[in-house]
């Protein structure tokens, strides 16, 4: 008698753990920096493209920078990535267009659930055209 309550208390309790849904982790990635020209003058609306590198799927982020040359893009995974691609580009095309790899360094702590990843940078943009100084 007591086995069978026992057995029912039991397939009870694992009936509902198993109806518990884990949160999933989730994992931020900023990139965040200056466009400028090659005379340190920032530009304003250069498209910049976080690209999610060896992936099956293509996601991105686009962002266009401010008039003092600042951006911010960044993405939200479900799944740990370390290397992304940005890519620089001006409509325009006055400046040559620029693919800059960037690495994240390791998870730190594996009990976060959403861990946050921020990289800060500088980019210099080269005029289409040649100009030779001499």
């Amino acid at each position: 008698m007591y086995f069978k309550k026992l057995f029912i208390l039991l397939l009870f309790t694992l009936l509902l753990t198993s109806c518990i849904e884990r949160e999933a982790y989730l994992f931020t990635y900023t990139v965040e920096g200056e466009v400028k020209n090659i005379v340190n003058m920032p530009l304003q609306g250069i498209e910049v493209i976080m690209h999610r590198s060896y992936d099956k799927k293509h996601e991105a982020d686009t962002a266009l920078t401010d008039s003092q040359g600042k951006y911010t893009v960044a993405m939200t995974l479900t799944s740990r990535q370390r290397v992304f691609i940005v890519e620089y580009s001006d409509p325009g095309l006055k400046y040559r267009d620029t693919l800059r790899r960037f690495t994240f360094g390791d998870q730190t702590d594996k009990s976060v659930q959403h861990q946050m990843f921020k990289i800060f940078d500088s980019m210099m943009l080269r005029s289409r055209t040649q100009v030779d100084p001499f």
